[in-house]
């Protein structure tokens, strides 16, 4: 049976993405620590980009593959989740109007996202601020020790000079980008954040799978290309329906 849920979770758990992680926690032993990756963004539309970055960062906090790079004194994590948050239409509309292309409304995006994180069980969604799934799930699973990491690419790292808040209660994994990755290290070694610590975590660095990208392809009509760049079901809805 599901778990108990407070009125507050109700509505995550009607739309599937609460139920989704109660279904991928179902066998997870009582006192395991939880890895929640969270990441915001426009994913206008979600690429294969996006679902690697979170593949990428569970095998971090997991730590069992041989040959997986991770800080000295990162915990070890029985379980990893994560949630994709998007921005809002209204800022999603201005962005892209600047680049005279046109957006896909947050339901839409939603729904791609959906998509894009069918098969991977540990992978769902939010409809709320980011991060708050973390406090349902410490509500419906007190059993079980969340931590949350924010994750971002390290060109918004850089961009935004996101190190200040990094510690024990603001944690945070960075995907290298190329061009990017060695600034954001130097821009971590500057704020002063150690490392070795596992308050902020350096991924490997990523090939530039952008929505960017995938737009122009459509856009184009070169379908290999956007087969390249995004799930089949995403690509299929996109041909059909746009951007």
């Amino acid at each position: 049976p599901p778990p108990a849920r407070p009125a507050s979770a109700a509505a995550a758990w009607f739309d599937g993405s609460l139920k989704k992680l109660h279904d991928a926690l179902a066998d997870v032993e009582p006192g395991t620590r939880v890895g929640v990756v969270t990441l915001l963004g426009s994913l206008c539309p979600v690429t294969r980009g996006h679902t690697r970055a979170f593949i990428e960062a569970r095998r971090i906090l997991l730590g069992v593959e041989a040959g997986v790079a991770r800080p000295a004194n990162l915990e070890p994590f029985g379980a990893v989740l994560g949630l994709i948050s998007l921005n809002g239409s209204s800022y999603v509309d201005r962005k892209l109007a600047k680049k005279g292309e046109a957006s896909l409304s947050a339901e839409k995006r939603l729904a791609l996202v959906k998509m894009a994180a069918e098969e991977l069980p540990w992978l769902s969604w939010e409809s709320c601020r980011e991060g708050e799934t973390v406090g349902l799930l410490r509500q419906t699973h007190p059993h079980l020790h969340f931590v949350h990491f924010f994750m971002n690419g390290a060109d918004d790292v850089v961009r935004y000079n996101k190190f200040a808040d990094v510690g024990p209660q603001y944690r945070m994994i960075v995907l290298g980008r190329p061009g990017f990755t060695e600034k954001a290290l130097a821009g971590a070694r500057r704020a002063g954040v150690d490392l070795d610590a596992g308050h902020l975590v350096m991924g490997p660095e990523l090939p530039d799978i952008s929505s960017s990208a995938a737009r122009e392809a459509l856009a184009r009509g070169d379908r290999a290309r956007a087969a390249a760049l995004l799930h089949p079901a995403v690509l299929a809805w996109c041909e059909e329906h746009g951007p």
